[in-house]
């Protein structure tokens, strides 16, 4: 989310124009950031989240990754996780930031987020340092230090409603067994403007595994944990997850999902489905270390056993 280099000098801005645009509803259902106190000079917060696993022809993924990219995909990091080498997880995330805080002071509202990222990169070319590279991010239009942070990093920004627009990882209420999340574009100043033909161009629909299946729990720790990069790989973002905290653990452990995806261009060159995905539901704490040098964070495998898999 990018969002220390920004908040103190767009808070006051955000504010203003967050009162002319449709707001971003706060996840009255997430649990509190529990790890503020003990980072309190971070970035840090909480990540609610559905993400899947989207498995592609390594072929296809390459041809969504930019040219200097495409060749650079560690296949041998990933095969330990029941994964093929012809294959490529490409991963899906639909997200809200939850009691997102800066010095220990809440900093701004939450927000939802929509994108597709590929780990597993070797940005360095020292043959073993696996980032995570993202191109395309959906962010809501009124979040002003998310939008231009992630921007500085080299992402293309996509405005976009969410819907819901507070609970993209949480069970449908009306039955209890259906976690859904869509993206409409483009977005207008006007709160009804799906009503006036906007685009579905991203969206999960998940319900309840019975086990994790081929994919296990270490990949989403690890590729969680990769240092992230963009298009201006000046520097990197040290995002880092921890799944060893009181909110994805006991009765908050994470949970297997199956389901299908949709993506659209840009993301993909022509709208496409995916079925039967398999993915995880979880809340996560983060503490994120932003515009750090890539070379710096070479070999970076997390901190212990809450953010590493």
């Amino acid at each position: 989310m990018h969002l220390s280099y920004f908040l103190l000098g767009f808070l006051p801005f955000s504010g203003f124009c967050s009162a002319l645009l449709p707001a971003q509803a706060n996840c009255s259902t997430c649990l509190p950031n529990p790890i503020a106190t003990i980072y309190p000079h971070n970035v840090t917060g909480t990540i609610n989240a559905t993400t899947s696993v989207v498995l592609v022809p390594i072929s296809y993924a390459r041809s969504l990754l930019p040219t200097r990219f495409a060749n650079a995909i560690l296949t041998s990091a990933y095969t330990r996780f029941n994964i093929p080498p012809t294959a490529y997880p490409l991963v899906v995330e639909s997200v809200i930031g939850h009691d997102l805080r800066f010095n220990n002071i809440p900093a701004i509202a939450d927000f939802s987020s929509f994108r597709t990222t590929f780990p597993f990169i070797d940005l360095l070319g020292n043959g073993y340092s696996s980032f995570r590279y993202t191109g395309h991010i959906y962010l809501p239009p009124t979040n002003f230090p998310a939008i231009i942070g992630s921007q500085k990093y080299g992402y293309s920004v996509i405005s976009g409603y969410f819907d819901p627009p507070d609970a993209p990882y949480m069970f449908a209420s009306h039955n209890g067994r259906d976690i859904t999340s869509k993206v409409y574009v483009p977005v207008s100043i006007f709160p009804n403007f799906r009503r006036k033909g906007s685009e579905l161009v991203a969206s999960t629909h998940f319900r309840p595994a019975s086990s994790m299946g081929s994919v296990p729990l270490s990949f989403y720790k690890n590729v969680t944990n990769q240092v992230q990069f963009g298009n201006n790989t000046e520097f990197c973002d040290n995002w880092i997850t921890f799944w060893n905290t009181s909110i994805t653990t006991g009765a908050y452990e994470p949970q297997p999902v199956v389901g299908e995806v949709l993506l659209s261009p840009p993301i993909v060159p022509s709208k496409k489905v995916w079925r039967n995905v398999q993915g995880v539901k979880a809340d996560r704490a983060f503490l994120e270390n932003n515009y750090l040098n890539c070379e710096s964070l070479k070999g970076w495998k997390g901190t212990g056993d809450g953010d590493s898999g």
